[in-house]
């Protein structure tokens, strides 16, 4: 069965009946939802909402932030609604799993499908289990590991199948490793000056003088970052000049924790 013509509306005509925020509204979500937004977060995160079709006090988009960087988290459940709507959706299976449960070879695969030029087409993505596990609070991913683990697969499927619907829009379950600053940005004004440093004091020197060894990303992090570009179609020796050149890195090692977030977004975003 083919998918109807007008599927190819569906993503307009859910922005353009998205729900007015008033100003009481505003001033609320100020106040409450994103009290710690600045005005630019701010903007994007209501645009996030309004683009997806929601009012921003359903809470179907929850504004957080990853490392200082504004991060919109939602549930698995909006994302397969946000595919659903284009009317180019066609499900997906039930996730495979391959490897020892838990261990650091075990991993989940599910395959989204949908349809592209009247043609069905699969998505398919796999989550590897120690790149989303998180050291501490782990209480859902302990009593439920193959249900978290597979909610990251289809997570990571459904945004290579809708990337215009989903592009930038993660599920909690993936952003549990990377857990939402304590602290308001407001707080912190120390932090600019701290990660300009990073990028120009090697791994080495941090390791050396005792004083950096949580500047850059864990050896679980580079393996997710790897995984994230190979998922996007990046090949290594790209990779590596990108990083040198955009960032003045070396190597996927040296990545600031403080930059790892923004840095995983533009790797996720594809290959220029």
């Amino acid at each position: 069965m083919t998918p109807t013509p007008v599927r190819t509306m569906a993503l307009a005509e859910a922005a353009a009946t998205a729900p007015v925020v008033t100003t009481e509204q505003l001033d609320l979500i100020k106040r409450t939802i994103a009290k710690d937004a600045t005005p630019a977060e701010l903007d994007l995160f209501l645009y996030d909402n309004a683009r997806r079709g929601v009012h921003p006090l359903d809470r179907l988009i929850h504004f957080s932030k990853r490392s200082g960087k504004y991060t919109p988290i939602t549930s698995i459940d909006f994302m397969r609604g946000r595919a659903a709507a284009t009317g180019d959706y066609a499900g997906n299976d039930d996730a495979i799993f391959t490897g020892a449960p838990q261990s650091d070879q075990w991993a989940a695969t599910v395959t989204v499908y949908r349809f592209v030029h009247e043609q069905k087409c699969l998505f398919t993505a796999t989550a590897r289990w120690p790149e989303y596990k998180p050291a501490e609070h782990d209480f859902m991913y302990r009593k439920m590991p193959h249900t978290m683990l597979a909610k990251c697969a289809e997570a990571l499927a459904l945004r290579k199948g809708f990337p215009q619907e989903l592009s930038g829009l993660y599920a909690a379950e993936e952003l549990a490793q990377t857990p939402e600053d304590p602290v308001p940005s407001s707080q912190s004004s120390h932090a600019p000056p701290a990660v300009r440093a990073e990028t120009t004091v090697p791994e080495q020197t941090s390791v050396a003088t005792g004083h950096g060894k949580d500047l850059v990303i864990s050896e679980r992090q580079v393996t997710r970052f790897h995984t994230l570009a190979r998922n996007a179609g990046w090949q290594d020796a790209d990779l590596k000049v990108w990083l040198e050149k955009v960032w003045g890195l070396s190597s996927s090692r040296d990545i600031p924790r403080k930059k790892y977030d923004v840095i995983c977004d533009q790797v996720e975003r594809g290959n220029p």
